[in-house]
């Protein structure tokens, strides 16, 4: 049994797919020819009335799939930039922080460290933010930062409890 309006819709669709292609024996070079034009025209496993009472074909999405893979480089890129720049800031922490560590520090040099602390986490934060970090990983980096300076002021006499 089908449905009243199936069958037509499904022969309009079908007409409306082949009516660019010739009836000719020879396929044109440029096109597909008859024969691989309905071999491409295969409906789905799962022909039938859908909840509209319209046939389902399948139906091979290529833009999509290029569009999908120019969006898909594009945030790889982007969220590579990123990473990249909060591994440069915490980079930059970590070798002020053993570079104060081996010599002598004030509290002015705690408050360079500070600032270079303060501009990484705001890097992780925004990196949080846009979904390029898990939550846990970027706090882990902030208190990996923290930590660093708050050993760096015990072990110098600076820490003030």
């Amino acid at each position: 049994w089908d449905p009243p309006g199936l069958r037509t819709s499904t022969m309009a669709l079908l007409a409306n797919a082949m009516s660019s292609l010739s009836l000719g024996a020879v396929a044109s070079p440029s096109g597909l020819g008859f024969r691989k034009a309905v071999a491409a025209f295969t409906p789905s496993a799962r022909v039938g009335p859908t909840s509209r009472g319209a046939a389902v074909f399948q139906i091979f999405a290529t833009q999509n799939k290029k569009a999908r893979t120019l969006q898909s480089r594009g945030e790889r890129i982007y969220n590579k930039q990123r990473k990249s720049e909060i591994t440069t800031r915490m980079k930059k922490v970590f070798v002020k922080a053993t570079a104060l560590k081996a010599g002598e520090c004030t509290e002015a040099d705690i408050g360079v460290l500070e600032k270079l602390i303060s501009e990484a986490t705001k890097a992780v934060d925004k990196a949080v933010g846009k979904g390029v970090l898990h939550g846990n990983t970027g706090a882990r980096r902030k208190s990996r930062m923290s930590k660093y300076k708050q050993e760096l002021r015990k072990e110098k006499g600076l820490y003030m409890a």
